[in-house]
């Protein structure tokens, strides 16, 4: 399933932004509602696209809501 995530941008270019995922360093495609957008600023990225800006505290906000649920529900324990 994909679920829109905001991403901290790390470099811009053209119609392209480079992106933090996970600690991990990726090229997005930007939207035209988001390109050329700064190193620094967050956007939500949906199924590899940079769809919108989001503020930094909203961003951390939503982050710290999806790290707390996956808590909630390991991924290595077996279902029953």
């Amino acid at each position: 399933m994909c679920q829109g995530i905001p991403r901290l941008v790390l470099e811009s270019a053209n119609d392209r932004l480079r992106v933090d995922v996970d600690g991990v360093s990726r090229w997005m495609k930007a939207s035209e509602r988001v390109a050329g957008s700064a190193a620094g600023e967050y956007v939500v990225v949906y199924a590899g696209v940079a769809l919108e800006k989001v503020s930094e505290d909203e961003a951390l906000e939503q982050l710290k809501f999806l790290r707390d649920l996956e808590e909630m529900f390991p991924a290595d324990e077996d279902i029953a």
